[in-house]
């Protein structure tokens, strides 16, 4: 009872400061109407579309290459905030799918993207930014597998409006980093 008390109490403390202070707290499509029209969040929606891709997949250092066709699903969400993709190839003669959400952090002012996969149990997180020079976002990221700590860079390069590459460079233990993965775009539909 003392519990279920406390936890109502809470909320209606926390209701009546926001019913006190109307001011203080933005509408959400006030929010989301600012961050979409910035330069930030216009980058990841300029990748939107429907994309062929060739993937080129390194599984150690110096390894021959495996090649995969496949395509990409890249859509915004909640109203440009985020992206979506969705990859789907064959590899070895067994179906992936790779998901992932992208969006820019206006606290940290930095790019951040959740990854998942059906080849594995990971999940893996990388921030970064928006180099002007380089015309690329880069992030990195770590994460546990096979009880090491890996480390994932990945370059996103537009290179045209309706084509890019994005490669993940991976390192783990005293393994120094090697491209793991190199995806080529073509979009065929926005």
């Amino acid at each position: 009872m003392n519990r279920t008390a406390t936890l109502i109490g809470g909320t209606l403390l926390a209701m009546s400061a926001v019913v006190a202070n109307p001011d203080r707290v933005l509408s959400a499509p006030t929010r989301t109407a600012a961050l979409r029209l910035s330069p930030e969040h216009d980058r990841l929606t300029a990748m939107a579309g429907t994309w062929d891709v060739d993937m080129t997949f390194w599984f150690q250092p110096g390894a021959s290459g495996v090649t995969v066709k496949g395509t990409s699903t890249i859509r915004p969400l909640l109203g440009g905030l985020f992206i979506e993709e969705k990859i789907d190839g064959v590899l070895n003669g067994t179906p992936f799918t790779t998901l992932s959400w992208t969006g820019f952090n206006t606290g940290t002012r930095e790019y951040e993207a959740t990854r998942i996969a059906s080849t594995n149990t990971i999940r893996i997180t990388e921030n970064g930014l928006w180099d002007e020079q380089t015309r690329r976002f880069e992030l990195k990221g770590s994460y546990k597998l096979a009880g090491d700590t890996w480390t994932q860079r990945t370059v996103i390069q537009p290179t045209a409006v309706d084509s890019m590459v994005v490669a993940s460079y991976l390192s783990f233990a005293k393994i120094p980093e090697w491209k793991a993965v190199e995806i080529r775009y073509k979009r065929t539909s926005k």
